[in-house]
């Protein structure tokens, strides 16, 4: 199943499993609540994007500094079980394959059996106002269940403590906020989780990408967004353009086209714009485990990235990012390292991806917010934090 049909299930299905449940909620009574010193077990959930479960790690980092005898148990969608390996918090780790809908409908269910069987005294749910986590909350028969509220009806009737929503923070800020609502306020900053390849992972990402004995400077390049909201994509003739001119500046360079198996042949199209480029970069899109990526990135100078979830992991390693931002705010998801840059024009009508419209919105001014963006004003920001880069 691809994201818009589990967001379009969510949508027409969740509603009405909501309103039921909801109702069922109200006429019986819960289990009474504990005291977060109380709690044995918590359930946190957030199922869409890997940087945002990367960026979740601040959140749960805070929650087992406060609770450090509590088990976390955390729960995903399979496409984000290698990026929670690694954080190390996370006593139990559950993920529900979106393969097929036999698939889902199996791994929920054993989920559903393996929370039941845990017991959780609370639900934290990170997900912004999804049926679908909600419903498991439900199931999950915990006395606490912590969620951003909505001023609609099927939502208030599950949350025992409902959380204003901010769009106006930086979404490690809206996570550590359902932490405050409980009374557990962080002691002391929580940072996103830095992630470090190993030596063997760099040795494997070496020979998937055939680097081991290349000794030049390695600018790495994400011209993907994912696989919803294609309007976040500057046009990659731009990004080639960006790199024919760098190339010009330094010889020696080598760019590393990142991306999904999927996204493979959207970025070998790309490099058809030059000859140039194309000879001195390797398309990695889909060759590439998260592991062997972040080995990438603690390899490379830079990341030119549009706001996607690569962009995420190398501020969270503090590498150099130039990020492209033009449907999203990025005040609200842009990357907090000092090593990053963020180019957005903030036009008239942007952002328009948001919570509230599920980043399901089509853009009707075919993406202009990012078209704006210059490849005079992308050069700028490379050289910024590259000026190795100008001889």
């Amino acid at each position: 199943m691809n994201v818009n049909t589990m967001r379009a299930i969510d949508r027409y299905v969740g509603i009405p499993l909501c309103w039921a449940t909801g109702i069922w909620s109200n006429l019986f009574r819960h289990r009474k609540q504990l005291a977060p010193e109380q709690w044995r077990s918590v359930l946190v959930m957030k199922f869409f994007g890997m940087g945002s479960v990367l960026l979740s790690s601040s959140f749960v980092s805070a929650l087992h500094e406060r609770l450090p005898n509590v088990k976390i148990i955390y729960l995903t969608f399979g496409a984000n079980l290698e990026m929670l390996e690694m954080l190390p918090q996370v006593s139990f780790r559950l993920a529900i394959s979106t393969s097929s809908l036999h698939q889902f409908i199996y791994d929920s269910f054993r989920a559903w059996r393996l929370i039941q069987r845990e017991s959780v005294d609370a639900t934290f749910d990170l997900e912004f106002f999804s049926k679908f986590s909600t419903l498991v909350s439900f199931l999950s028969r915990a006395p606490v269940r912590v969620g951003y509220a909505l001023p609609t009806y099927w939502r208030r009737m599950h949350l025992t403590v409902p959380v204003p929503f901010g769009h106006n923070k930086h979404v490690t800020q809206v996570f550590l906020s359902q932490l405050q609502a409980v009374g557990l306020p962080p002691q002391q900053t929580a940072s996103v989780t830095s992630l470090q390849a190993s030596l063997i992972i760099n040795a494997c990402m070496e020979r998937a990408l055939n680097l081991q004995s290349n000794g030049f400077e390695i600018i790495a390049v994400n011209i993907n967004a994912g696989p919803t909201s294609l309007e976040r994509r500057w046009p990659p003739g731009r990004f080639i353009e960006v790199c024919r001119v760098l190339l010009a500046e330094r010889p020696g360079v080598r760019f590393v086209f990142t991306g999904s198996t999927e996204e493979r042949g959207y970025v070998e199209e790309a490099l058809r714009h030059d000859v140039g480029v194309q000879h001195n970069s390797i398309n990695a899109a889909g060759l590439l485990s998260l592991g062997e990526l972040i080995a990438l990135l603690e390899r490379s100078s830079l990341l030119l990235t549009n706001d996607s979830g690569p962009m995420h992991i190398a501020a969270a390693m503090g590498r150099p990012v130039v990020a492209l931002f033009g449907p999203e705010s990025p005040a609200f998801y842009g990357p907090s390292a000092q090593s990053s840059l963020t180019i957005y024009k903030a036009i008239s009508c942007s952002p328009c991806l948001n919570a509230y419209n599920a980043k399901l919105f089509v853009c009707p001014f075919d993406a202009r917010c990012m078209k704006e963006i210059s490849i005079a004003e992308v050069l700028a920001a490379v050289r910024s934090l590259r000026p190795a880069l100008v001889t």
